[in-house]
């Protein structure tokens, strides 16, 4: 929670300028990706798993997507919010499905009309269920730090290309994990 009112005072006093300047007009886009993903640094109770067999590659059944929403608020701040579907993994009879929302706040460097490079940061709240054999379940949910860069190059004047690498960084209940996310979408922009 202290992270998030953080993040909204940041972007307050960020924004406080460049709402009063009536030069610049925010640009909002909403978008889809699709996402691959790959585990990496697993730690249960203390002990490293070194082999974390196809979850440690990029891996077509290791896709899933997300959906964004926010604005660039000037040339090189913006918001952003995201639902994220991470996927299930299944082996060995256990199954986990997990989902995600992020708030980011994102920094960026114009090259051209609605293209830029950029990098993000902020909170990622998760939840996932695991089912195991002899139908044993588990829900867990928390949150953690997120942070990652991208590119979008505009097709056309209100859609872009855009390609992202961000990173999760997990800790809840005796589980670390460091999760990276490489994405493909389009984005509309108002």
């Amino acid at each position: 929670m202290k992270n998030m009112t953080l993040t909204a005072t940041l972007t307050t006093l960020i924004c406080t300028p460049v709402m009063a300047d009536n030069h610049f007009d925010p640009d909002p886009f909403i978008g889809g990706s699709v996402i691959y993903s790959k585990m990496e640094n697993l730690d249960i109770a203390g002990a490293d798993i070194d082999d974390t067999g196809d979850l440690g590659n990029f891996q077509d059944d290791r896709s899933s997507w997300k959906a964004f929403a926010g604005a660039w608020l000037n040339d090189w701040v913006g918001i952003e919010g995201q639902y994220i579907d991470l996927g299930e993994y299944k082996d060995s009879g256990f199954k986990l499905d997990a989902d995600a929302k992020t708030a980011t706040l994102m920094v960026g460097l114009p090259i051209g009309d609605h293209s830029r490079i950029y990098a993000k940061g902020g909170r990622m709240w998760w939840d996932a269920d695991l089912k195991a054999p002899l139908g044993t379940s588990a829900s867990r949910e928390g949150s953690n730090p997120f942070y990652g860069a991208g590119v979008t190059v505009a097709l056309m004047p209100n859609l872009n290309l855009r390609a992202e690498y961000e990173r999760a960084q997990f800790d809840a209940d005796h589980i670390k994990a460091d999760i990276d996310f490489a994405s493909a979408g389009l984005g509309f922009m108002f």
